[in-house]
């Protein structure tokens, strides 16, 4: 009886401490955002892209991609200020099934280049944004370490492709 009661005290103290231990869904999501920092990208908490003015919510995660340093802006408009979002009910009609512009469209030399990221994109990306800062994704994070993979490369490939343009 006194083995019971001394392993049920010990259930009773130990029990909490089970609650800190990382669910493998929250491992993965540590080691995806680890993976795309190694590559140099930057990972931040933000409102979805069809947030409105004021709303505050941070329920998806960025992505983004670094403009090359020292880097001049580009002289061409809308090269670096236009935003897609997928699945939204306002916003301008854009090429690409399901996608809107949110905000001004982009340069018409880099619509293939959009086109060709949107594609490889993985399915539960929602957001696509080039702004002063870097071209940026919104994602829901549901994926793997692959999908940050080739997140990485086809932002790397839009920005080169922006820069070329430039």
């Amino acid at each position: 009886m006194t083995y019971l009661l001394i392993a049920f005290v010990l259930l009773v103290i130990l029990s909490p401490l089970m609650w800190f231990r990382q669910s493998p869904r929250q491992n993965l999501m540590i080691n995806m955002r680890k993976e795309a920092t190694r590559l140099g990208l930057i990972v931040s908490l933000s409102a979805p892209p069809d947030a409105r003015q004021g709303e505050t919510r941070l329920d998806c995660v960025t992505y983004r991609l670094p403009w090359i340093p020292d880097s001049p802006r580009s002289q061409k408009p809308r090269m670096e200020d236009w935003l897609l979002a997928k699945g939204v009910s306002r916003g301008s009609p854009s090429p690409w099934l399901r996608w809107q512009w949110l905000s001004r469209e982009s340069n018409d030399l880099i619509m293939d280049a959009i086109g060709l990221v949107l594609d490889g994109l993985p399915a539960d990306i929602f957001g696509l944004e080039a702004r002063s800062d870097g071209l940026i994704i919104y994602w829901k994070e549901h994926g793997g370490l692959e999908d940050v993979i080739t997140v990485y490369k086809l932002l790397f490939l839009l920005r080169k492709n922006i820069c070329s343009n430039a």
